[in-house]
């Protein structure tokens, strides 16, 4: 109970920039009823599963439900591929693709540079501007800011990790997720 006061706590104290981070990709009403910020990892199997439960709350629930993206390759010393896909599907954002390169991303299995720009020219991006995207620094000091935010939430160990306005779950169980935005779409 202790833990789950002070995991709240940890919440509500970034909440700011959970929810508010103008580099995030987001779905749905600034002034939803309900906010769900997702941390996740292309890698992750888990993310990769709970994947149709987002999209089937951002159809179902679109005018009431918001949902911020939020990339954590914390996979990448493993893969080596995590955080290059991360800057892949914020280097789309920049062309208005971010969220079809995320379904693709989530959608794949080999990250690869060649699956990530055979993607990019799939999506219809200008090569060029991708490219030079990629190479933003700005995208580095958001995955940056992203690991740092992840590291002051106690709660959070892996990916998936879900926010539900200020509760969490540390993991994809979409009956779980679901119970969730249910009670906070009551409230």
């Amino acid at each position: 109970l202790l833990d789950e006061k002070r995991d709240r706590e940890s919440i509500i104290a970034v909440a700011k920039e959970l929810r508010h981070d103008k580099r995030d990709f987001s779905i749905g009403p600034k002034n939803a009823k309900v906010t769900i910020v997702e941390f996740f990892d292309y890698n992750c199997g888990f993310c990769k599963q709970s994947t149709d439960w987002v999209q089937d709350v951002i159809k179902k629930h679109g005018n009431d439900v918001r949902v911020v993206f939020k990339e954590l390759p914390i996979l990448d010393r493993r893969t080596r591929t995590s955080r290059n896909a991360a800057k892949a599907a914020l280097a789309a954002g920049k062309q208005g693709k971010y969220f079809e390169m995320h379904l693709a991303l989530m959608d794949g299995t080999a990250l690869n540079e060649k699956f990530i720009n055979s993607t990019a020219v799939k999506l219809g991006l200008n090569m060029q501007q991708f490219a030079r995207d990629m190479e933003d620094d700005a995208l580095d000091v958001q995955l940056e800011d992203g690991m740092s935010l992840a590291t002051r939430i106690p709660g959070l160990t892996g990916t998936p990790f879900f926010v539900v306005n200020d509760k969490f779950q540390a993991s994809g169980n979409t009956d779980t997720l679901q119970i969730m935005l249910d009670e906070a779409l009551a409230q």
